[in-house]
């Protein structure tokens, strides 16, 4: 299992995690992407390209949230 933003999915050795942001978007449309939001695995923060080719981990935990613009 891995949590992406609090909530536990299953996925399945080899899985990227844009392909668990595809699936998690197929029941949630335009919910999450990588081109600005900031996401964190495990607390370690991953540029967009880097994100997309993270291949999870059991027990991962992913958090993706919007970047904000300060002003």
């Amino acid at each position: 299992m891995v949590q992406l933003n609090k909530t536990e999915f299953t996925f399945y050795p080899g899985m990227t995690l844009e392909e668990l942001v595809d699936d998690y978007n197929a029941d949630h449309p335009g919910q999450l992407a990588f081109d600005g939001f900031v996401v964190l695995v495990n607390g370690t923060a991953f540029t967009s390209l880097q994100a997309r080719e993270k291949t999870l981990q059991d027990n991962d935990k992913i958090i993706i949230l919007p970047l904000l613009d300060g002003g």
